[in-house]
């Protein structure tokens, strides 16, 4: 399951099983808007484990010091948001309390999933539809870090590797073999050389290899 995936799934297992409160906004039972969302981030490994559970005003340092990228809108002044998508309603400086809004974009086009007043808990709502009934408040939209396949390191890594050998052309004059072998048979120093050379590049992308899954 990936990070996003792992997020939007925290806030799924709660609908319909926690109510929306200001006051109690930290779990278990009861929630709010922002509370939710730093809580389905953490878990899911987008924020911090240790961070503080903030507001909706603290979202937006919270996010990008940590790699989230704001989503800028196309020529026609739609916003391109997709799965996973941080929504923050309300001018920065000016979120606190009831004044700002955030949840989460649960698909690739209208979809959200936020902890609201309206459903008294975790929702599944258009955007669009809700930011309307709200009046339209300026909106900050902030997509996560791209997600690193693992196994696609690992692969890319090990192929890098093989490719030291393979790719090495398989006869060529040799310092180290001419050195010990001087004039003899081309073929030998090549094969000779050939296996010194690749070694040495094998070598360092081994190296390469392990500093890549040490860096998992």
């Amino acid at each position: 399951m990936s990070k996003i995936d792992q997020a939007i799934a925290w806030m799924e297992q709660r609908k319909g099983k926690v109510t929306y409160s200001m006051n109690y906004r930290t779990g278990p039972h009861s929630y709010d808007c922002s509370s939710a969302v730093y809580f389905a981030l953490r878990d899911a490994g987008l924020l911090p484990q240790n961070i503080a559970i903030g507001n909706t005003e603290t979202l937006f340092h919270d996010l990008e010091s940590n790699g989230w990228t704001q989503v800028r809108p196309d020529a026609s002044g739609n916003y391109p948001a997709r799965r996973g998508d941080v929504f923050i309603w309300g001018r920065r400086g000016y979120t606190n309390g009831a004044a700002g809004h955030t949840g989460i974009f649960y698909d690739d086009h209208d979809t959200i999933i936020h902890c609201n007043a309206g459903h008294n808990g975790i929702s599944i709502n258009p955007h669009d539809t809700i930011w309307s009934y709200n009046g339209g408040p300026a909106i900050t939209i902030y997509r996560p870090p791209a997600e690193v396949n693992e196994e696609e390191v690992i692969y890319r890594a090990a192929k890098n590797a093989m490719n030291a050998i393979f790719d090495e052309p398989f006869v060529r004059q040799g310092d180290l073999a001419k050195a010990r072998y001087g004039n003899a048979t081309v073929g030998l120093r090549g094969v000779i050389h050939w296996f010194d050379t690749s070694m040495i590049r094998l070598e360092t992308s081994l190296k390469e290899l392990e500093s890549a899954i040490r860096a998992l």
